[in-house]
């Protein structure tokens, strides 16, 4: 009787190990939108989900497919998806980092409902100019006669390019809601961007400095030349096409 109650003791750590094994095998997605409407549409197509909240961070883990997903809505701006974007890092240990959200366009050839890779980011309201240096560079002492751009992993671009997202281009991030026409003709100008948004740039600049790969999912809630209010009428519905994106990829895993 003794050697039974052994025997199955050991049968238990041996199936104990084999889960972890094969647990541990499966891709850690971090996926991080700015608010609610963002992420919801994820949330929606978790299975075995948990919440966890740990003082101002709220995260949600389940899975979609093969992938782990560790789901958080940051709040608007640099700072809050940059800290939320470390906090993730320090905490889950993700494999990669997917940002997604709306955002407005600058260029003619992106209208509403578009949705873009962001091949390179760019903080456009980053400004030590008074130095010497271009507009949106990063003290960090590379390239000083540039703005600093941050990149979206290239393998991640293949594996996402294959969903629903028909553009790529370079999206322009900063701590304001830009609307004004002069001021994103500036921006279009100063950084050849294609879309503007408030996170994106921030969370990229955070995962490179934790050597994470990347990608940037965004869909075109308003136009050039729109106002507040289209952003306003387009932004529940035009938050899911890039959750759908993801989720689709991810299925397919």
């Amino acid at each position: 009787m003794k050697h039974k109650f052994i025997y199955i003791f050991l049968l238990i750590i041996l199936v104990t190990a084999v889960f972890i094994y094969f647990d541990n095998q499966k891709e850690r997605v971090a996926i991080i939108g700015a608010m609610e409407n963002e992420i919801e549409e994820i949330q929606s197509h978790l299975s075995f989900v948990k919440y966890s909240q740990k003082n101002d961070y709220q995260i949600i883990t389940g899975q979609i497919g093969k992938n782990k997903i560790i789901l958080a809505k940051s709040g608007v701006g640099k700072v809050s998806s940059a800290t939320t974007t470390q906090y993730i890092i320090d905490r889950y240990h993700p494999t990669y980092i997917v940002n997604i959200g709306i955002a407005g366009s600058l260029s003619p050839d992106l209208k509403v409902g578009d949705t873009i890779i962001a091949k390179k980011m760019v903080q456009h309201d980053f400004d030590v100019t008074a130095f010497g240096c271009p507009k949106g560079y990063i003290s960090n002492g590379i390239e000083p006669n540039k703005p600093t751009i941050f990149y979206s992993d290239k393998k991640l671009i293949d594996k996402f390019k294959k969903g629903n997202c028909v553009k790529q281009g370079t999206i322009a991030s900063g701590d304001i809601f830009v609307m004004d026409i002069r001021l994103k003709n500036s921006i279009k100008r100063e950084f050849g961007s294609d879309a503007i948004d408030m996170e994106s740039a921030a969370i990229a600049h955070t995962a490179k400095r934790n050597n994470i790969p990347v990608i940037v999912v965004r869909t075109i809630s308003d136009g050039v030349v729109d106002k507040t209010n289209v952003y306003n009428k387009n932004k529940l519905d035009i938050a899911k096409k890039p959750a759908q994106v993801v989720i689709d990829v991810l299925k397919a895993d």
